[in-house]
């Protein structure tokens, strides 16, 4: 089996933090080979560095925000870190940030997560890092603040969206991370089934996103995701673990396959 890539899971979160080890540890029985953890505060911050510690070939940071937080002080606090932590190999994305109109319907609250997005974009180019990016019912500001800046390392995280916004992403050479929720998700499939194998990457999103609706999700799960995606596409599981790595890779700037 080839090595299988988790580019984006909240292994820091207080309430899976406590299980981290043994989610890892399965990850690594089902031949996952990295995993990037999602930051979004300074406590998460301080276990995702903790995991650094223990798990230093398996685990790597993404630092982002969380979509509730309409605060300056966080990409203060964050963008000042920030440049050391890539600098020493800790952080190798932003993420993830972005935009949730499904949760945030009050108009001025919409131009402030913008505002707050936009800076994160910045600061992703300026570093040249991926940025993975949340973008729930907000596709079109989404892709037209990433084409404003004219970023090119970009991951679409367990997109939402219907298939002519996809083809918009896929032609500026977006890619998009899949979910366990593949499982059950017919928009997932259909998704999977218009998007290039080249564009997509795997993700488990733990806890969210199970692969049974309401079931949390695992990095393991990242295995199941790769065998739904070649079910779709008619390729061999070992092609589609061997893509994806391969994109997450050339992404990332990051070693993996022989």
């Amino acid at each position: 089996m080839i090595a299988l890539v988790d580019v984006h899971a909240h292994l820091a979160r207080q309430e899976v933090f406590s299980k981290a080890s043994e989610l890892i540890k399965d990850a690594l029985e089902n031949n996952v080979k990295v995993i990037v953890v999602s930051i979004q505060n300074d406590i998460e911050l301080r276990n995702g560095l903790e995991l650094r510690k223990i798990y230093s070939t398996i685990t790597y940071l993404s630092i982002g925000q969380e979509l509730s937080d309409f605060t300056i002080h966080t990409y203060n606090m964050f963008s000042k870190i920030i440049p050391r932590l890539v600098e020493e190999r800790h952080v190798i994305a932003i993420g993830e940030v972005g935009l949730d109109y499904s949760k945030i319907r009050d108009n001025i609250l919409r131009d402030i997560a913008r505002a707050i997005f936009e800076k994160w974009v910045e600061l992703s180019k300026k570093l040249d890092i991926p940025i993975i990016v949340h973008s729930h019912r907000a596709y079109n500001d989404v892709l037209t603040i990433l084409e404003k800046y004219d970023v090119k390392k970009v991951v679409l995280h367990a997109y939402s969206g219907g298939t002519e916004t996809a083809k918009r992403a896929v032609d500026r050479g977006y890619y998009f991370s899949i979910p366990p929720s593949i499982m059950h998700s017919k928009q997932k499939q259909k998704l999977v089934s218009v998007v290039p194998l080249e564009n997509m990457l795997l993700e488990s999103d733990t806890p969210e996103l199970g692969p049974v609706f309401g079931q949390e999700s695992k990095p393991s799960h990242v295995k199941i995701v790769a065998e739904k995606i070649a079910e779709i596409k008619k390729k061999s599981l070992e092609e589609v673990a061997y893509v994806t790595t391969r994109n997450f890779e050339r992404l990332f700037n990051m070693k993996i396959l022989d």
